[in-house]
């Protein structure tokens, strides 16, 4: 029997592969900075793929739109929802209206008196303030630690002796 011999493939003869390019500085948008770990990934995949800077700067432009784009669009969500909520407050009957004024200042005195620091800030700062409950939750704190008012009852009648024709002779048994 012949032995068979085992047939090794061949290894491809080593060509110059083509060396992958070297990208520049991207042009970003003023006031945009990008990490380089950040844009690792993409200029990977951009010299796997062989793009040319200008065709890599084409795709950083998309992501940075995309990127703007969608910024925006969650800025402009969280305005809205605010304006929202401030306007159900001015219409909420309880503490709206005519007693818009009294309320916010109720609320205020509320987060003063509380003396926690960094809470009127947060409030703000996160847009929890404008929220109908959180207000309300306020308003209510501050009436009740507000300083009691005194309400002056009605005068004593004049005290007038009684003639004793008026008084009432007990029940007769």
């Amino acid at each position: 029997m012949p032995e068979q011999q085992h047939e090794q493939p061949q290894q491809p003869i080593a060509e110059d592969a083509p060396a992958q390019p070297a990208y520049g500085e991207f042009k970003l948008p003023e006031g945009v900075a990008v990490d380089a770990d950040s844009l690792k990934p993409a200029t990977e995949l951009f010299a796997e793929t062989g793009l040319s800077q200008d065709q890599a700067q084409k795709f950083i432009d998309l992501a940075m739109a995309r990127e703007t784009a969608a910024a925006h669009k969650s800025v402009q969500a969280f305005v809205d929802l605010q304006n929202q909520w401030v306007s159900e407050i001015k219409a909420d009957p309880d503490i709206g209206g005519d007693r818009l004024k009294a309320s916010l200042s109720s609320a205020n005195r509320a987060i003063d008196r509380l003396d926690v620091p960094g809470l009127r800030e947060a409030l703000n700062f996160t847009g929890a303030g404008n929220h109908p409950a959180i207000v309300k939750a306020f308003v209510r704190l501050g009436q009740m630690i507000a300083e009691d008012r005194f309400r002056p009852g009605h005068p004593a009648r004049p005290q007038v002796p009684r003639s004793p024709a008026r008084w009432k002779a007990p029940p007769s048994r």
